[in-house]
């Protein structure tokens, strides 16, 4: 929008400055749409966590498993590593890859070049972020409720909401940190899918984590995936579930850390 003042003879055009808030609201529209517009993110942020937890109930659904000591559903037991599995794909895996394309094709530099602040860059990705781990999140809830009478203890849903998100935006942290090391848009993918899987491998998110051989749960415990999906498993762990601050913690002292990292090296130009 356009401001006109002065007399007919001395008219002059301002232009009507943005609040900050209404940039950030603006960056967050544009990324939103994108996304939106984005078939292959759309899969791997909706239809794959899905996808596996469907296959897992179907393969293992009929079983017990024993995370804490105590029997869980492998239903339940599989819908929360699912759960676990979309949030880090929404807030790592995907982000990461949105980051690094976007970065080598320049769209940053060009928007860096308008009055869009950087903080409404950053901030405009870890919200998409965080919406794509809660949209998962309820999706996946909602298909273990309906199809397979998964529910999560009444007092233990605000324990959840809070898992996830500080799970979300302490991925967002390590997206970013790890997409200013990837210097190609062609190894984005390798490299986010080569760091994430063979965590969830060895965190229990894909494995029963009692089937996992000790010295593995060992270096599993060091990285966050594992923390995230303990503190995941115990909302849903018996009738009234756990909260676990002290996984939470570890979650987010490696989101702040690569927090840290990314602020000293995201770089809006695309690397030569």
């Amino acid at each position: 929008m356009t401001t006109i003042t002065g007399t007919a003879e001395t008219a002059t055009i301002t232009p009507k400055r943005r609040s900050a808030l209404g940039m950030l609201g603006h960056q967050v529209r544009f990324d939103l749409l994108i996304m939106a517009r984005d078939r292959s993110a759309r899969f791997f942020t909706l239809g794959l966590p899905v996808l596996m937890l469907v296959l897992f109930v179907a393969i293992f659904g009929t079983g017990y498993v024993g995370p804490y000591g105590h029997s869980m559903r492998a239903s339940t037991y599989y819908v929360a590593t699912q759960v676990v599995f979309g949030v880090v794909g929404a807030g790592f895996m995907t982000l990461m890859n949105i980051l690094v394309i976007r970065r080598q094709a320049g769209l940053y530099k060009r928007r860096r070049a308008t009055p869009v602040p950087a903080w409404a860059i950053v901030v405009s990705q870890a919200i998409l972020g965080l919406v794509g781990a809660v949209g998962i999140a309820g999706l996946l809830l909602a298909i273990g409720a309906l199809a397979f009478s998964v529910t999560v203890p009444p007092g233990s849903l605000a324990a959840l909401a809070v898992d996830i998100a500080v799970g979300a935006l302490s991925f967002c942290c390590l997206g970013f940190a790890v997409a200013s090391l990837v210097r190609t848009e062609t190894a984005a993918q390798p490299v986010s899918m080569g760091l994430a899987l063979p965590l969830f491998f060895i965190s229990g998110v894909f494995i029963p984590w009692d089937l996992i051989p000790t010295w593995m749960r060992g270096v599993a415990s060091v990285f966050p995936v594992r923390p995230f999906a303990a503190a995941v498993l115990a909302v849903f762990g018996g009738s009234t579930g756990v909260w676990r601050p002290v996984d939470l913690l570890v979650v987010g002292a490696w989101g702040l850390a690569a927090l840290a990292l990314s602020a000293r090296r995201l770089a809006w130009s695309p690397y030569t």
